[in-house]
């Protein structure tokens, strides 16, 4: 089966943080999983690079924009790098072939008649690249970005979404097109059912994008841009028989635009809909919003080089439920290191030394003889958890498996098996014990990669070593 999942293209006023690291790990979990399989993955992320937020943040570094998006583009990829990020294509809204794809469907809009031109006045947010309800505000201000909005008076071309909202509304009822989870389908079909508005697509005051087709003083709104390249990228990268996506994995505050504005533009050309949208939550730190000006943002990259790669990944996605706000901090996963390693590093160091010290004698075959009524839970199915997107259930069935097999080892007493020279017993609870180590290699392979091969290694030439090595407190 073909699999095609994608990250929001991550908007680069900013250096990443942790909050781009959980999506980006979420989604390459789940691609691992897939390609695990047996399917065949299409696995895309990348960035977002018009509109006025970039034109602002390039002018205060005296850049033109394009030079200020190539400063920071790598910062991305590096982080992606860093965490072990398998994408397949990493896609950039600057690509020639993009901008003239999303100019041919604009037009396609216009032809098809769903696009009028109108006069607008409006609060518009900056920060959000959108405009504003004075139902959105909170004291005037918004509530993301703690700013007025500007009051702004252009003419601009609409599209008309009021059209679409009962085929929406069949859509994700008949569950067509999935929204997840379900706090959020609930939100989505509680806008709907309120009535939906036509929206503005080109900018009068926006120079930095990509122009609109037949009038050059207007550019196309950067969402309407940014929105497509999940379409265009599978024509630029001949990945046509991809469409339509799996699964779209953005943060909570995007959702609109992914689950109601991008449905209804593909339907106005009748074009599939994405099987599945999903949301997830936001990080808070140390109970606090993440900020630069409070200084608790956390950068991914140094993060991973302080604790690896691996305990990395599985810190942000073990720690609350994917698709809910939770809490992250440094201390957070500098404990979920020290778990990792009390639990299934010495699980591993500690069965393999055995191994050697008793002189066991590993089967050759490829499938270990089941040590029958010794060990319970042979089985680690996590497939139905990963297919929810329930990733700390996935784990937390991985973790509670190792620490019953480290009981067992315990209960069971191999030494004092020796001892007492039972030694067809003590081969026979370390080879259940072995063979629990390559379920656990498999099953977390997806969540710790690194990891998963060193513990394959292991097994095969039965050197143990340190997977989780202690942390330098002082550093």
């Amino acid at each position: 089966m073909k699999y095609y999942i994608t990250t929001p293209i991550y908007y680069i006023n900013d250096i990443p943080h942790i909050g781009h690291a959980y999506t980006s790990t979420a989604a390459d979990v789940l691609a691992r999983y897939h390609r695990n399989l047996g399917d065949e993955v299409f696995f895309l992320t990348g960035t977002d690079e018009h509109g006025a937020k970039i034109a602002e943040a390039a002018a205060a570094a005296n850049l033109e924009p394009k030079q200020f998006a190539d400063t920071l583009v790598p910062k991305f990829q590096a982080m992606a790098k860093k965490l072990n990020i398998s994408y397949d294509e990493f896609f950039r809204t600057t690509d020639p072939q993009h901008e003239t794809l999303v100019q041919d469907f604009v037009t396609q809009l216009q032809t098809k008649g769903f696009v009028e031109k109108r006069k607008y006045e409006g609060l518009y947010c900056v920060g959000c690249e959108k405009f504003l309800k004075e139902s959105d505000l909170v004291d005037g201000l918004c509530h993301d970005h703690k700013k007025a909005p500007v009051a702004q008076t252009e003419e601009n071309y609409f599209f008309k979404l009021s059209a679409f909202g009962d085929q929406l509304l069949a859509k994700i009822n008949s569950g067509e097109l999935e929204i997840g989870p379900d706090s959020r389908k609930n939100e989505v079909l509680g806008k709907i059912k309120q009535g939906l508005e036509d929206i503005s697509i080109s900018r009068q005051a926006v120079e930095w994008g990509i122009s609109f087709p037949e009038d050059k003083s207007q550019t196309i709104y950067v969402w309407i841009d940014a929105l497509l390249n999940y379409c265009t990228a599978t024509k630029i990268y001949g990945k046509e028989d991809f469409w339509p996506a799996n699964l779209h994995l953005v943060g909570k505050d995007i959702l609109w635009f992914h689950a109601i504005i991008w449905p209804a533009l593909l339907m106005a050309l009748n074009l599939p809909t994405p099987k599945k949208v999903f949301a997830h939550g936001f990080f808070t730190v140390n109970g606090g919003k993440m900020s630069k000006t409070i200084g608790n943002v956390i950068d991914p990259i140094e993060t991973v080089e302080k604790y690896g790669t691996d305990a990395v990944r599985y810190a942000l996605l073990s720690e609350f439920p994917f698709g809910e706000d939770g809490d992250i901090s440094l201390a957070k996963i500098e404990s979920l290191y020290n778990k990792l390693a009390n639990n299934i590093g010495n699980l591993f160091q500690r069965t393999i030394s055995m191994i050697n010290k008793y002189e066991v004698v590993i089967p050759t075959s490829s499938v270990i003889p089941a040590q029958a009524g010794i060990l319970p839970n042979k089985q680690l199915p996590i497939g139905p958890d990963l297919d929810n997107l329930d990733f700390m259930g996935a784990i937390r069935k991985i973790d509670k498996f190792a620490e019953e097999t480290n009981q067992f080892i315990a209960e069971k007493q191999p030494w004092t098996l020796t001892k007492e020279g039972k030694k067809s017993e003590v081969e026979a609870v370390l080879l259940a014990a072995y063979d629990n180590l390559t379920i656990i290699a498999e099953t977390i392979a997806p969540f710790t990669p690194e990891t998963a091969e060193k513990m394959k290694k292991q097994l095969e030439t039965l050197e143990p070593q340190v997977l989780f090595p202690r942390l330098d407190t002082d550093s």
